[in-house]
């Protein structure tokens, strides 16, 4: 080799190579790549809990979604998640437990078709438990009587409850003093309207009188709430009491539909609040009415002014 060739070896200069080129010994240069000049090693990652759901670690999302609602026990998408987790774990009883606490959280706040979807899939997962068919039962029941209510305050609200200033929490009181009546359950949604529209909204102080008795002044009794005591004068005309009415009571049922008489004297024992219906008003509730029939049934089922007709004759010795 020339003295040329030797000085051409040593000056070539030297190429640098690529981070994932080949190194001496067969090795690739990743390290140095990944880790940065210095070579310090990286911390590792952290998954978020969808990322241990997806790659199927079930046990350590669990361990995180339990810590996580011990701080918010409100937290229900949590809880769904966990329902999810513990579906995937085979623990049946325990993501019962989660969809059914949620489903009930929903119904609470009206969200009734999102309840019992939730307990749907617990059904799945626990098909002899009677329990979980009783409480979708009972939500569709109480999705039913949302729109009762939402019917039966527009007809308070008409029954003179924004003439007499009644705010939409009054309103709602009223209702909530109506909603386990018997005359909710038998009237319609659409009946029920049009009888609390065509009511006046009275209040009454205590000892109000507001019928007498013998008198022939058509006009029927919803009481929603205080009480109404029915009387009669007995000896020196002090009053005896007879019976006693409260939230969800009818009288007058019968001067009104049977055109009688009020068996005894009516008045309110503490403060209370009442519903007339006058002959007027039944016209009203009669004229277009789809089941007329099953409307004056529900007003005349209680019977209360024959039962008090009857209290009043054996009091005063008749039989």
């Amino acid at each position: 080799m020339s003295t040329a060739d030797v000085a051409g070896v040593h000056s070539a200069p030297q190429r640098t190579r690529g981070p994932a080129e080949a190194v001496p010994g067969g090795g690739v240069a990743f390290k140095s790549w990944f880790r940065g000049g210095g070579g310090a090693q990286q911390p590792q990652q952290e998954f978020t809990i969808d990322d241990l759901i997806v790659l199927e670690r079930y046990e350590e999302a669990e361990l995180r979604l339990r810590a996580k609602l011990r701080t918010n026990p409100e937290d229900l998408h949590s809880r769904l998640k966990l329902a999810e987790v513990y579906s995937q774990l085979r623990q049946y009883e325990k993501a019962v437990e989660e969809y059914s606490l949620v489903a009930e959280e929903y119904a609470q706040d009206g969200f009734y078709e999102k309840g019992v979807a939730l307990l749907a899939k617990a059904q799945k997962l626990a098909p002899l438990d009677q329990s979980i068919r009783f409480k979708v039962e009972r939500y569709q029941r109480e999705k039913s009587m949302e729109h009762v209510r939402a019917m039966a305050i527009e007809g308070l609200r008409q029954a003179g409850g924004q003439k007499a200033g009644t705010s939409a929490v009054e309103l709602q009181r009223l209702w909530h003093n109506l909603a386990g009546s018997r005359l909710v359950q038998r009237l319609t949604p659409e009946q029920l309207k049009r009888l609390l529209s065509t009511m006046q909204l009275a209040h009454c102080k205590e000892g109000t009188q507001l019928a007498e008795e013998g008198s022939r002044e058509g006009e029927l009794l919803l009481i929603v709430r205080g009480v109404l005591e029915a009387f009669v004068e007995g000896p020196e005309k002090k009053p005896l009491g007879v019976r006693s009415f409260t939230s969800g009571d009818i009288v007058g049922e019968g001067v009104l539909l049977e055109r009688g008489v009020w068996p005894a004297g009516y008045r309110a024992s503490e403060n209370a609040t009442v519903l007339k219906l006058d002959r007027e008003g039944l016209e009203q509730n009669l004229v277009g009415n789809s089941d007329p029939r099953a409307f004056l049934e529900a007003l005349r089922e209680q019977h209360n002014d024959r039962d008090v007709g009857v209290a009043v004759r054996r009091l005063r010795g008749g039989g």
